[in-house]
């Protein structure tokens, strides 16, 4: 400065002038120029100040970009626009209104532009404009708006998982059934979401990053004309009128009324029948009404029953064959769609003969001439229900035929050992005692089948032992207990031909036998008697007092028995030796506890387990 004023008064003077006017004038020329000269400097070094820099008063998403380096700015800008959240956004159908998230759509701030635009402002124009910018941005302070995009999948993805609801196709005219009436419903237009439109509308608010309310575009769609008179009276004929379906024989019949029609019927749109619809059968629930016909219709086939003359060799029927009767449901539910179908009022009942396994026609072919096996065991000695229990169990075998390779099943004849039946209160096992029961005696009956089966070679399906030794049936290891329904006994029939089960019932003499006559096959049994081990002794005795019988008296109800494990062998051996069966049959018997009552003042022996009645009425 001090240079430049010794220039200036240097190329000022000029003698002809007066000295005290030249200086005066060089004095307010330099009081002007100073100032002037000072701006000049401090300008200057702003500018060289901010040459790089963003000029002070700048601002961008909530961040003062004053003096930052382009790259500094972005770099901070960057992870502002991470952040970056819009204005609240939305969607809206109605009264239903669904926000919109920043982060689902997609949304990108451009950081390049807001740092480009922040740096540019000051600095494009002439020098003088500039200076004025720079001086109002610094003064008034720049808010810059950064430009925002979104994806464009992203949005139409959010306003479709939204907007799902609002999708309703139109409704064409109906028909259904009112009171098995065909009603005609009316048609119904529909609507959809035009997701394309309301994406641009999304796309425009965060553009302008205003946010707000959008307004969901839905079109109407309009239901296509259709005439279903037709088939309103198509319908309404084929309910009017029931189908009726019969055997051949006219012993069954079943009818499809309207009502029970009307549940199993749908009807479905087909331009190639009157009407435009077809009847369609709910074939589930038809078969489900279809079975039930069924089983008014079984009636299972009845054997035959014979019976063998041992002396004259000849067999005699004792009550004939009978036909069964089935429904064949597979083929009635194809009868009843057809008849729907072509409009029938009649169908066919496909009634199935099921033919007995023993038919009296075939009786010459049964094969039925000699004495294959027999079974005995013996019974004297037994009380008179006893007795009467194997009477009436034996009985129910009397012309019994198994056929060939078919299954001889206890339970299946003796059926219910109930009062009804025919069978008597005695004693039988129950539990861990013997008890009074109805139908003792009826295991005797079994374990005599059993024997024959057994010592005839017959394969042996079904088993059970006692569960102690019973002495009526003699050697241990070869009985066989049944209870009705769950423990039978049975065996296969393997000897090619008929086998008729003939039972002998001696009363008096106490011997029940069952022989078994058809064709002796060529085999031989090995049957030795069961070996025994293991043998246990019962428990001591068991007196349980009874107020109710006399001073001093006892009575026995169950008898003691030892316990043993018993195993049976048997081979069935054909003619030329091979071995054709071979059974090893294990039985495990429980040792037995003998159980007396006993009245007041009667002494149990020592050894015996005693319950007295105070004992015995509070357990």
């Amino acid at each position: 400065m001090s240079c430049m004023l010794i220039i200036i008064m240097t190329t000022t003077y000029s003698p002809t002038h007066s000295p005290n006017r030249v200086a005066f004038w060089q004095l307010v020329l330099l009081w002007l120029l100073v100032p002037i000269l000072a701006v000049l400097l401090l300008i200057a070094r702003f500018e060289w100040q901010y040459r790089d820099r963003i000029y002070p008063g700048i601002q961008a998403l909530g961040l003062d970009l004053s003096g930052l380096t382009p790259e500094k700015a972005k770099a901070e800008l960057q992870v502002a626009a991470a952040q970056y959240d819009l204005p609240p956004l939305a969607i809206r159908y109605g009264d239903q209104v669904w926000p919109l998230q920043t982060a689902e759509l997609g949304v990108q701030v451009d950081v390049n532009e807001v740092v480009a635009a922040s740096f540019a402002r000051g600095r494009n124009q002439d020098p003088l404009t500039n200076l004025q910018v720079q001086w109002q941005t610094f003064w008034q302070g720049v808010q810059q708006t950064p430009r925002l995009s979104a994806k464009p999948g992203a949005v139409t993805a959010a306003v479709a998982a939204r907007t799902v609801p609002l999708n309703r196709p139109a409704t064409e005219p109906r028909l259904t059934l009112s009171d098995l009436q065909v009603v005609i419903s009316a048609s119904r237009p529909g609507q959809v979401v035009d997701v394309l439109a309301t994406r641009d509308q999304v796309l425009q608010r965060i553009s302008a990053g205003t946010g707000g309310v959008v307004d969901v575009v839905v079109r109407e769609v309009q239901a296509a004309a259709a005439d279903v008179s037709a088939g309103q009276e198509a319908i309404q004929q084929v309910l009017d009128h029931p189908i009726v379906l019969a055997d051949s024989q006219g012993e069954f019949q079943f009818a499809l009324d309207p009502a029970t029609m009307a549940t199993v019927l749908s009807w479905k749109a087909d331009p190639d029948v009157t009407g435009g619809l077809r009847p369609e059968i709910d074939e589930e629930k038809l078969r489900a009404l279809v079975e039930g016909w069924a089983q008014q219709v079984y009636r299972p086939p009845l054997n035959a029953r014979f019976d063998f003359d041992t002396k004259t060799g000849a067999l005699i029927e004792l009550s004939p064959s009978v036909n069964g009767y089935a429904l064949d449901v597979d083929a009635t539910v194809a009868a009843v769609v057809d008849a729907v179908q072509t409009g029938k009022a009649e169908a066919v009942l496909p009634i199935q003969m099921l033919r007995p396994a023993v038919a009296s026609e075939d009786a010459a072919n049964f094969g039925i001439k000699e004495l294959v096996s027999e079974g005995v065991t013996r019974f004297a000695g037994s009380s008179a229900a006893r007795i009467k229990n194997i009477e009436v169990a034996a009985s129910k075998f009397v012309g019994v035929v198994i056929p060939p390779d078919g299954i001889f099943s206890f339970n299946k004849y003796v059926g219910d050992v109930t009062a009804a039946n025919g069978f008597e209160d005695s004693l039988i096992i129950s539990g861990d005692r013997t008890a009074v029961g109805v139908g003792g005696g009826v295991c005797q009956v079994s374990t005599t089948v059993f024997r024959a089966a057994w010592f005839g070679g017959f394969p042996i399906v079904e088993r059970w032992n006692h569960g102690y030794v019973v002495s009526w049936y003699g050697e241990p290891g070869l009985d066989a207990t049944i209870y009705t329904p769950n423990v039978d006994f049975k065996f296969r029939n393997t000897t090619g031909n008929y086998l008729l089960i003939k039972p002998v019932v001696d009363s008096k003499k106490g011997i029940l036998k069952f022989q078994f006559y058809g064709t002796k096959p060529d085999w031989t049994v090995e049957a030795p008697k069961p070996k025994i081990s293991n043998r246990r002794d019962p428990p001591p005795p068991l007196y349980i007092e009874d107020p109710s019988l006399p001073d001093g008296k006892a009575v026995q109800f169950d008898w003691a028995v030892r316990g043993m494990d018993t195993v049976a062998t048997r081979k069935v051996i054909a003619a030329d030796g091979t071995v054709l069966l071979e059974n090893r049959m294990e039985s495990h018997y429980q040792p037995w506890q003998a159980k007396y009552r006993f009245g007041p003042g009667f002494t149990p022996p020592a050894n015996a387990e005693v319950v007295y009645a105070q004992e015995s009425g509070s357990s």
